[in-house]
């Protein structure tokens, strides 16, 4: 299951299924947006991950499952997999984040209450956007400020929780030239008590959406040199 970045929907992941065959892809949902868009938007990550964790449930996870999330995304899918390990439910194969550091650093940038021009500089810079693509980005993005803001909210309100590493390999996907992120695996690897590996890509915050076939076969051929999660002792879960 996929997680997008803040102010992000589900349609960032729709092409990615074309790049594998032995991938089911599929992402959340989240209120505020596409389907859901009369819905109003959580503004807190508790709300978000007990959404979350009804649709990992058996049955629906009845065959080995992994998690991805990006920015904002990445600290859901944290947050997610610490809520089924607690609960005793079957844990993911692995844990992917991009365009994040590890929780225990938290947010520095606080942007989300910015006046609406400045909110928009800050969100073009972080998108590397081209000029001639302003227009149209600025409005849509105006749409959906109050999802953004919601979103936002939760990454910059989000307080990190010190606990057991996971009991689940964490890869960390970056590119060579985000600003948002620290260098080499961003401290993701104290949160994983069996490996943490870094896969670097070209370009910035967004890189995801320049090679996303390079990506999906990433997570393709991650996924298959890895074994199936057991479920665990529900004693031995993060609290």
């Amino acid at each position: 299951m996929c997680f997008p970045h803040a102010g992000g929907a589900s349609a960032v992941f729709r092409d990615w299924q074309r790049h594998t065959a032995k991938l089911a892809v599929t992402a959340a949902r989240l209120p505020g947006r596409e389907g859901r868009l009369g819905e109003p938007p959580l503004r807190e990550m508790s709300a978000l991950v007990e959404g979350a964790v009804a649709g990992l449930r058996p049955p629906h996870t009845g065959r080995p499952y992994a998690l991805y999330g990006h920015s904002m995304g990445a600290l859901v899918a944290f947050e997610l997999v610490r809520r089924v390990w607690a609960l005793g439910l079957p844990l993911p194969m692995a844990l992917f984040v991009s365009g994040q550091d590890a929780p225990q650093y938290g947010d520095a940038e606080q942007v989300r209450h910015l006046p609406d021009g400045e909110l928009l500089d800050r969100l073009r810079e972080w998108d590397g956007m081209k000029p001639e693509e302003l227009p149209q980005y600025t409005e849509l993005v105006r749409l959906m400020l109050p999802t953004i803001r919601a979103d936002l909210t939760v990454a910059e309100t989000y307080r990190y929780a010190p606990g057991p590493p996971l009991p689940v390999p964490i890869r960390v996907l970056r590119g060579s030239e985000d600003p948002l992120v620290r260098p080499g695996d961003a401290g993701w690897a104290r949160q994983s008590s069996v490996g943490c590996a870094v896969r670097e890509f070209t370009g910035g915050h967004f890189f995801a959406q320049d090679h996303e076939r390079s990506v999906v076969e990433f997570l393709e051929t991650t996924l298959g040199g890895l074994p199936a999660q057991a479920p665990p002792r529900k004693e031995t879960g993060a609290r």
